[in-house]
């Protein structure tokens, strides 16, 4: 009676460890299934930025001018300023002390493998803080600050945002002249060959009387004179 008990009862065991391993099957397979869509979504934005390539490196000299080096993939940039047209000035902002510094000149340097838009500018020379911004790409990128001291600060843009606070303090030199103490000296400059010119007229004028007046003189006779045309 105990043998088909415990026979009876270890089949039915069996019969339920048959029954439940569909269903972990499935639990498995959905696991798999997550986990798997989470590493394609985190593989995503991996890929949109190598699409974009985007590197940005902002280069300071002692007088406050800085050339701007915006690089993306042709491809990618092509069809993005298609869908945004009118100038690359506009799709940048240089935020420096609570006020936009637009760049003087624009260059786009095409390429292979890589395209580049390089602006020129100058900041103020007490200039201490900057923001930046650039509006065309979605993905994270490096901004590279290169110093005029030499140090450079790299930090990376969270895609479509603003960059922390830069500090530009310490770098630049002020001009030992103002720009109206140049302007003067410049004027001043430039008249002077004429102030020259005008002097030496009145000398090479006034000079033939003072021959005249000498060869009228005797000069056997201190203060004779034999000339008529003598004063």
């Amino acid at each position: 009676m105990i043998a088909p008990v415990a026979g009876s009862t270890e089949g039915t065991q069996s019969s339920q460890s048959t029954q439940r391993t569909p269903g972990s099957l499935r639990t498995l397979r959905s696991l798999r299934s997550i986990l798997l869509a989470a590493a394609i979504w985190q593989a995503a934005p991996a890929s949109a930025h190598d699409l974009e390539n985007t590197n940005v490196l902002l280069a300071f000299e002692r007088d406050g001018s800085f050339v701007l080096d915006v690089a993306n993939d042709p491809s990618w940039l092509k069809l993005r300023l298609e869908r945004f047209p009118g100038s690359f000035a506009d799709r940048i902002v240089l935020w420096v002390d609570g006020h936009e510094v637009r760049p003087a000149s624009v260059e786009f340097i095409p390429g292979p493998t890589v395209a580049t838009h390089r602006l020129r500018g100058r900041l103020p020379p007490d200039a201490r803080t900057l923001r930046w911004y650039y509006g065309l790409v979605i993905d994270p990128y490096p901004l590279a600050v290169r110093r005029a001291d030499g140090r450079v600060v790299i930090e990376e843009i969270a895609g479509d945002a603003w960059s922390g606070t830069i500090d530009l303090t310490g770098q630049f030199n002020a001009p030992l002249l103002g720009q109206r103490v140049v302007g003067i000296m410049l004027i001043a400059l430039l008249l002077l060959p004429l102030a020259i010119r005008l002097a030496t007229k009145t000398r090479k004028h006034e000079k033939p009387k003072d021959m005249v007046y000498r060869a009228c003189v005797d000069p056997t006779g201190p203060g004779t004179n034999f000339c008529s045309r003598c004063p």
